[in-house]
């Protein structure tokens, strides 16, 4: 217990004596000569003016350390590239140079920063102080400023571009080995998008871990300077909100060049499946190019968020392969072709079965009893309520594409459709912007179709019914396209001079019974 004791005691004499002697050192050094040396160390980096407008103090505890409070560096009214405002900076010195009466700084804590960025000042490096900068000693500087760690919490980064605002908050980010001589580093940062180009309807939460190279002319060159550093890691966002989009995960390896940004694998989670694929981004053309692949997507809740209404259901797959304009991004510069797969669903407000069988009664009914008129026969196919087939839905067994996009316009020459009773193919295009439909389609009745008459027509118009679709994904109109249903009423119409009325009655007789 007396060993325990004694150990005891020289401890708290040894922390009492460093205390003092920290606590004399502190005194000694002038806090406007520490305030000069800070403000032209800052100069040299960022080439812009600065100044401490705060109080200054010491902190002895947990770590010897300097308190600076209100520090501006650049002017956001003269529409600099950039410009902070940092609420508390903490500089942490080395204890070993202290107690030999000299001061180096090796963590920065800073506590409260304001960021903006002006995308669209003139790209010019300026320096606002040569004269200061050139009598000063980089190297001494260089030496008393050793900083191996950068912490910052309490951030917010706002990005103006094109009169939009994009900001960040809550930014957290910590540094180790921190240096601007291209040596990497290691980096967080987790933050919060709160809104992108001044939409508050597009957030994230965000969160980054990785390596980091800096060049010096990312301060005295910005954006510019970005080019030329690099960087690779892990890439992690959160309830992303696209409008009414919304991700839950995105998760992406990430490596930077002077070229691009890559994404790889980059990774979204949403609507109950996953999507895999790569996305890189170029520099020179401003460009993303998008390559995905989803499996198992609640088809329902996807299509009712894209378009505001419900339009289908089943478990949707799909593949995309896009180039998208990051500069103009909107539905009609997007250009790109993929896959689209729904299994085990329906088609609201389009009723395929009821459109069929009326089809069919308005066929079998062509016979009168009596007459035979061809021109009000072909008014009566002609006379239809389409509005009556948007009442219902078509369960589905099957339903894909192959569709292109571009100009913003979705388009396909290869859709099929498969049910229990029949099999539906053909060609379309979506209007993105619109929504407005122009499908044809060729609908054909199973073999174990059960309905003879079904099939016996459908053996006369050449094997299948030909359907046209209009109208929007809203308020759809499907109607029979009686200009192909030629088979059986065109050619009567056409050899109707050569043929008495009587052998034409007889063939359509001959067909329905």
């Amino acid at each position: 217990m007396k060993l325990l004791g004694k150990l005891a005691l020289t401890i708290v004499a040894l922390l009492f004596i460093t205390s003092i002697t920290l606590w004399i050192l502190a005194k000694n050094i002038n806090p406007e000569t520490v305030k000069k040396l800070v403000n032209n160390q800052i100069t040299i980096l960022t080439h812009k003016k600065s100044h401490v407008d705060g109080a200054i103090s010491w902190q002895l505890f947990p770590r010897p350390g300097l308190k600076f409070n209100k520090i501006i560096i650049g002017d956001e009214q003269l529409n600099e590239e950039y410009s902070l405002s940092i609420d508390t900076m903490l500089l942490n010195l080395k204890i070993t140079p202290l107690l030999r009466g000299k001061y180096v700084f090796s963590e920065v804590s800073i506590d409260g920063l304001t960021t903006s960025v002006n995308l669209d000042a003139a790209q010019t490096s300026k320096s606002p102080d040569n004269s200061a900068s050139s009598k000063s000693n980089p190297t001494n500087y260089g030496e008393q400023f050793a900083i191996e760690r950068l912490l910052v919490s309490r951030g917010q980064i706002t990005i103006h571009k094109n009169n939009h605002a994009t900001v960040f908050k809550n930014l957290q980010i910590g540094m180790d080995q921190f240096n601007l001589q291209n040596s990497p580093f290691t980096l967080q940062i987790k933050a919060k998008l709160s809104e992108f180009a001044a939409n508050p309807l597009i957030t994230a939460t965000i969160n980054f871990k990785g390596r980091l190279s800096l060049t010096p002319a990312i301060l005295s060159q910005f954006p510019n300077g970005i080019n030329q550093s690099t960087s690779e890691g892990q890439l992690l966002l959160q309830n992303v909100s696209l409008n009414q989009f919304v991700i839950k995960k995105v998760s992406a390896t990430i490596k930077t060049n002077k070229q691009s940004i890559q994404f790889n694998p980059f990774t979204l989670s949403l609507y109950d499946g996953e999507s895999i694929g790569t996305m890189d981004y170029s520099y020179a053309t401003q460009q993303l190019s998008l390559n995905q692949t989803a499996t198992n997507l609640n088809g329902k809740q996807i299509m009712a968020v894209l378009f505001g209404h419900d339009i289908l259901s089943g478990a949707l797959d799909y593949s995309i392969h896009a180039t998208i304009p990051v500069e103009k991004t909107s539905i009609t510069n997007i250009s790109g072709k993929g896959s689209l797969a729904i299994k085990n669903g329906e088609i609201y407000n389009i009723n395929l079965e009821q459109l069929l069988n009326s089809l069919k009664e308005k066929l079998a009914n062509l016979v009168p009893d009596k007459s035979f008129d061809l021109g009000k026969i072909q008014q009566q196919l002609t006379d239809w309520d389409s509005s009556k087939f948007t009442h219902g839905n078509t369960t589905f067994k099957l339903a894909s594409m192959q569709y292109q996009f571009n100009n913003g316009i979705l388009s396909s020459d290869s859709i099929l459709l498969q049910t229990d009773k029949l099999q539906v193919k053909g060609q379309g295009s979506l209007n993105l912007s619109t929504e407005e439909l122009s499908s044809k389609l060729q609908a054909s009745v199973n073999n174990t179709n059960n309905d003879p008459l079904m099939q016996k027509i459908q053996q006369a118009l050449g094997g299948y019914l030909p359907l046209i679709i209009s109208g929007t994904l809203e308020q759809p109109k499907i109607l029979p396209d009686f200009k192909q249903i030629t088979p059986l009423l065109g050619l009567l119409i056409k050899t109707n001079v050569e043929k008495p009325v009587n052998e034409i009655r007889n063939r359509l007789k001959g067909l329905f019974h």
